[in-house]
């Protein structure tokens, strides 16, 4: 069962990698940021959707624990929002490694409020990923905006609602595919009447660019059902630690797709991210 959660818990790390590099060759080809968003939810609700029927008193379910299901879904926005906004005033490396705190966040939350027993072997393998994140990021201190820094730890406060309220609800035996309906039809409607509201979103983009935004929309797809299937197996302090493959993923696909390139402190630090998460997913296993 753990084995399971892990692979889960890599693959939504590794999907949820792949969707900056990618995302980038749409900008870079001239797609939108609005666009983007809102292909990301509609793929994912139009892969979700057909499941619907199959949902036994979904509409009870929604009814009975919409707090829940308010809460990670605000907790997502946050996190598509506050990505989005930090980028445009501070450098992406920066963005990322701030935005890479909530495994910390959801650690201390699981430690203080959930009483949650970690060993002393994964709490340390926290801290060693989290030093090899800062060699492999390599972000520059200079020129720092304090709109940039602040929306980037509420990325960051995004994703920790995610994991922490996912677990509560896992808790009371709600599925991932429960969650996964209601979070991306909600946030396909609410960014679509936002931006359609107060921005303008450009549908006219060449075919090739519409096929590869498209990568990134499903990666999305899959990284959060992946995520919210690693939860329940595996526990939300495990699977924030293995979603730190998700930078190292997006660093290697900057390097192969848009020809970066790595210094030596960043090879040290992710080899060091790497050897962690091996490590971790023997004490996982093992325990």
């Amino acid at each position: 069962m753990k084995l399971i959660g892990i692979f889960f818990a890599l693959g939504a790390g590794l999907f949820f990698g792949i969707l900056a590099p990618t995302t980038k060759i749409s900008y870079n080809l001239g797609a939108g940021i609005g666009l983007a968003i809102i292909l990301r939810y509609f793929v994912a609700s139009l892969l979700i959707v057909p499941l619907i029927p199959f949902q036994k008193n979904l509409i009870n379910i929604y009814k009975n624990n919409l707090p829940d299901f308010i809460t990670i879904t605000f907790g997502s926005i946050f996190l598509t929002s506050g990505l989005l906004i930090s980028v445009k005033y501070i450098e992406v490396s920066l963005a990322i490694l701030i935005f890479c705190t909530y495994p910390i966040l959801v650690l201390c939350y699981a430690i203080f409020f959930d009483k949650e027993k970690i060993t002393n072997g994964i709490k340390s393998l926290f801290l060693l990923t989290f030093i090899g994140l800062f060699f492999v990021l390599g972000p520059s201190f200079i020129n720092l905006n304090i709109i940039g820094v602040f929306s980037a730890f509420i990325a960051s406060i995004g994703a920790t609602t995610m994991i922490v309220i996912n677990q509560k609800m896992s808790n009371k035996l709600i599925t991932p595919i429960q969650i996964n309906i209601f979070i991306n039809i909600f946030n396909l409607i609410f960014f679509f009447c936002i931006l359609s509201l107060f921005f303008s979103i450009n549908y006219n983009i060449p075919t090739i660019t519409f096929f590869i935004i498209l990568i990134p929309s499903l990666s999305y797809a899959i990284a959060l059902f992946l995520q919210l299937l690693a939860i329940p197996k595996i526990g939300q302090s495990n699977t924030a630690l293995f979603l730190y493959l998700e930078p190292i993923v997006a660093i290697i696909g900057a390097v192969i797709l848009l020809k970066e390139t790595l210094n030596y402190y960043q090879l040290f630090g992710a080899v060091l991210v790497l050897s962690s998460l091996a490590l971790a997913t023997y004490l996982t296993k093992k325990n």
